[in-house]
């Protein structure tokens, strides 16, 4: 379960809490300054290890690499191909680097231990830096990163996900897709995020796997492959609050370039195999007395029911419609909904505004923000993507909490970046 709430209303109590906890944020570190960052770093780009799992990455994983060594040498990257079919293992030797290979497939998660193990990682580096083969780290990374380590406190420093924007006027369904993930992660950043990994509150769900650093002896402390989940970004939040393991750390000027799905049914998988191993990660963990379960809660509470909500709009607004038109057959159905208690407290405007015109208002308002215009004519049709990704995460729950994993992948449809 992607920790926003994206699906038509975009204001709940959990979006309006964590964005003023943001902008409070914002105010105590810009305009009080920061001055744990100002010191001398504590750790050098000597002290880092990158690590790169790749299953079929052949399109990408080179450029992936290349960025890295903008900040770091090549032996100081490590890349493992975990039972690709294509030439990913000959790609990535190409850079000069370190590069393992893995057949038949084991997942992510058995990947990156196979690392840790025949490079003794932990032992030969301070920091271990996780980036996946389609993300291009921006090469000001550890210039941003490495200050936030010199609080002892902070144990985790994850990047912020953004996509190079293709420049275009004519609108077309690809962009339509990589625009409202965009959008998504955007807010993200904004109204969750940032506010919930200040270093009072200190509650993200989830560390994301795409372009993270730990520091060694806290990795060495998570259960990276535990047994029957699909992904490991979950699990490793929840262990590490459970542990009270230390703070986690979001730098936005940190940036990884990301692939985000170009197509519908690439956008389904990868959004279901979060929701499911969200749900699995619950499942795993369980439930524990902390401010960190009490956000979860309330956010799982208000998302769930708005996901509800949204399934049953189209029947809310034919209800609506009804009530100037004859339907014959369906008024059956119709008339059991308007017996409903809470029927009576909407109105077409009512619903025109809370679900449309409020999220598309915000974004328009992000597409300006970070210069893409082009949000103005896609977020007209975002609400087709409200829908589906509540059905999405409706349909997760049952695998979720009954289904079993074995943490293997398959990359959705790569562009060469």
């Amino acid at each position: 379960m992607k920790p926003i709430t994206p699906f038509g209303l975009p204001v709940g109590l959990s979006i309006a809490f964590w964005t003023f906890i943001g902008l409070v944020r914002f105010v105590s570190e810009n305009v009080r300054g920061n001055e744990i960052v100002k010191r001398k770093n504590l750790f050098s780009p000597a002290d880092v290890a990158v690590i790169i799992p790749a299953h079929n990455e052949s399109l990408v994983i080179r450029n992936c690499i290349k960025a890295v060594k903008k900040s770091l040498p090549a032996k100081q990257i490590y890349v493992v191909s975990d039972g690709s079919t294509d030439n990913t293992h000959i790609q990535a030797l190409k850079e000069g680097c370190n590069v393992s290979t893995l057949n038949p497939v084991r997942g992510k998660a058995k990947a990156l231990k196979h690392l840790f193990s025949k490079y003794h990682l932990f032992k030969e580096y301070k920091l271990i830096f996780i980036v996946d083969a389609d993300t291009m780290m921006d090469e000001q990374c550890l210039e941003y990163a490495l200050p936030m380590f010199n609080d002892k406190d902070i144990k985790v420093v994850f990047a912020s996900s953004q996509i190079k924007w293709p420049k275009h006027f004519k609108p077309k369904k690809s962009y339509y897709f990589m625009a409202y993930r965009d959008r998504l992660n955007r807010l993200l950043s904004y109204c969750f995020v940032y506010g919930q990994t200040w270093k009072y509150t200190n509650v993200n769900y989830v560390i994301p796997g795409f372009a993270t650093i730990y520091r060694s002896d806290t990795l060495k402390k998570l259960e990276i492959d535990t047994p029957g989940l699909l992904i490991e970004d979950f699990n490793l939040a929840f262990q590490f609050h459970k542990k009270k393991l230390g703070k986690i750390g979001y730098e936005p000027r940190m940036i990884g370039w990301d692939q985000y799905p170009e197509t519908f049914t690439d956008y389904w998988k990868q959004v279901r195999r979060w929701n499911i191993g969200f749900f699995q990660t619950v499942k795993k963990n369980g439930v524990w007395p902390s401010f960190f379960w009490l956000a979860l809660g309330i956010f799982s509470f208000e998302i769930l029911l708005h996901s509800i909500f949204l399934l049953i709009l189209p029947l809310i607004l034919l209800s609506l419609v009804s009530s100037y038109f004859s339907l014959g057959p369906l008024n059956g159905p119709i008339n059991f909904y308007q017996s409903l208690p809470f029927y009576e407290s909407y109105t077409l405007s009512d619903l025109f505004i809370s679900i449309f015109l409020i999220d598309y208002i915000l974004t328009v308002v992000v597409g300006l923000w970070i210069k893409k215009p082009q949000f103005i004519f896609y977020g007209v049709f975002f609400i087709f993507m409200h829908y589906a990704t509540s059905l999405i995460l409706l349909s997760s729950i049952y695998p979720g909490f009954f289904g079993k994993s074995e943490g293997i992948w398959n990359s959705p449809k790569r562009q060469i970046n």
